[in-house]
């Protein structure tokens, strides 16, 4: 695959993709933080409501205030069940809808600063890479600096403490800080979807995948991190800016079952069937 960036002659753009199901609320301040935005490129936000009348009936109450945001309900298969492979699904419809050169992803409960799209861009511009990404800081459910010994995606706190050290020593985490740091040549630790910017000719030709195995289920392999290992093993150029301009609220699916509405508690695949 080539490293170049987008080909496409017209005026770049950015197409901002979000899902959302039971957050009304949540989903708001992401939204606020993406027309917060201060980016010299057109920037659309495309909300995709993941079958919930509820939510969709929060936000058309209040879409007159986010001018530059399209919300779309999408409903589900009576066999469709939350999970990484209708995220991805849902990931993969926001890609066809855009008309943009670039698409970002902001997840319902996390938020940017407001350089963050801009700081990606140049950093697009720099490398001329189709695939660059932010630093990450980690956030507990109340928006507090994250700073415990232990890496938040693990199955127990042994295994998590063990991880935490492991990161340290390879310079990903720094005790006292929540940035997870960009460290070039270390592979173990994929992108959160929320950090990149993607050229959307490469995610028409590198797509999320949809099918999710039971060890990918018993190691918590999400959609982004099996995005992630096909561009490295395809060998996509990518690029950091080094700034942890993605403000990480930990409690989703993938670290906690906390913060999961209770609706979902019980009807969430990981595997597919």
């Amino acid at each position: 695959m080539s490293g170049d960036a987008p080909k496409d002659v017209r005026p770049q753009s950015i197409t901002v993709v979000t899902l959302t199901r039971y957050r009304p609320v949540l989903v708001q301040r992401a939204m606020r933080s993406v027309r917060a935005q201060a980016v010299d490129v057109p920037v659309r936000h495309l909300v995709l409501i993941d079958d919930s009348e509820e939510t969709r009936a929060a936000l058309s109450a209040v879409a007159g205030e986010f001018p530059g945001c399209e919300i779309r309900y999408v409903p589900r298969e009576p066999h469709e069940k939350s999970g990484p492979g209708r995220s991805s699904r849902l990931r993969n419809l926001g890609v066809r809808l855009a008309d943009s050169t670039w698409i970002a992803y902001l997840d319902d409960d996390n938020e940017w600063t407001p350089d963050h799209l801009q700081s990606l861009l140049d950093c697009a511009r720099e490398h001329g890479s189709r695939a660059v990404y932010s630093e990450v800081g980690l956030l507990d459910k109340d928006g507090a600096p994250y700073l415990e010994p232990r890496w938040p995606w693990a199955n127990s706190v042994t295994e998590a403490e063990r991880m935490y050290a492991e990161y340290v020593a390879k310079g990903v985490c720094v005790p006292g800080s929540n940035v997870i740091k960009d460290r070039p040549g270390t592979f173990d630790v994929p992108v959160d979807t929320s950090a990149w910017l993607l050229a959307r000719e490469l995610l028409l030709d590198v797509p999320f995948e949809e099918e999710f195995s039971a060890d990918d289920a018993e190691g918590l392999v999400s959609e982004d991190d099996k995005l992630y290992y096909r561009l490295v093993r395809g060998g996509e150029p990518m690029a950091c800016t080094g700034r942890a301009t993605l403000r990480y609220y930990l409690g989703g699916y993938s670290n906690s079952g906390e913060t999961v509405d209770p609706r979902e508690r019980d009807s969430i695949a990981w595997a597919s069937d």
